[in-house]
């Protein structure tokens, strides 16, 4: 797979929980040329820094510079970032694409997604799915928590991005493995493609910090 191959990718948002780390692998890995940027700094993200050491990848760290949102072709968009940030609005103004993750897995993945969302229970669910299908299918070899390659793959909100199965996802004589995708509110944003399954656990008020209001929250 070499479609972002020397693609400027502009990463905002690299985190600590190890989504942003995996993102940044995947481009780094598909021959992009990928700068990260943060708000946080170096050595608050030091963590995460240190398990990108080795790739080409730059980093702009305890700021963000618009010319990363201009001269580049392509940002992915931490879910934790909000869609309203200024420098998202300088990228569209300047015709950039914004994506995500999960949106870019959704546009390349051939194997059936099935979406666990909710205000709680969503990692217990999605766990549980997984588990349930993995054991259908023994004693055929078998994906673990997060690794493609068996009949089941557990990614997205449990901090494992889906991409960095993505190229190892195969078709065996039963099919594509079955993944199974934890999707926050704040991965929902953007998607505009639905999973062939989708479960929703529960609806409650939350992140009213990000959504503003009740009616937003729904």
């Amino acid at each position: 797979m070499e479609l972002f191959k020397n693609k400027r990718v502009t990463i905002m948002g690299l985190g600590l929980h190890g989504g942003g780390v995996g993102v940044a692998k995947f481009f780094a890995k598909q021959g992009a040329k990928v700068l990260v940027t943060d708000l946080k700094t170096k050595e608050q993200l030091k963590e995460s820094v240190s398990k990108l050491r080795g790739l080409k990848i730059k980093f702009v760290l305890g700021h963000h510079r618009q010319e990363d949102f201009i001269n580049t072709n392509l940002v992915i968009r931490n879910p934790g970032v909000p869609r309203e940030s200024y420098f998202l609005k300088v990228a569209k103004e300047h015709n950039i694409p914004v994506e995500t993750d999960i949106t870019i897995f959704f546009k390349l993945c051939k194997a059936p997604i099935i979406g666990v969302t909710g205000t709680k229970g969503k990692s217990t669910v999605a766990t549980l799915i997984y588990e349930l299908i993995k054991n259908k299918y023994k004693p055929a070899r078998i994906a673990t928590r997060g690794v493609a390659g068996g009949r089941s793959i557990l990614a997205g909100n449990i901090g494992v991005t889906p991409l960095e199965f993505l190229g190892k996802i195969r078709k065996g004589p039963k099919g594509y493995p079955k993944v199974v995708l934890e999707l926050s509110s704040f991965e929902l944003e953007d998607l505009k493609k639905s999973p062939e399954i989708a479960v929703i656990t529960s609806i409650y008020p939350d992140h009213l910090d990000r959504f503003r209001s009740k009616k937003n929250n729904f």
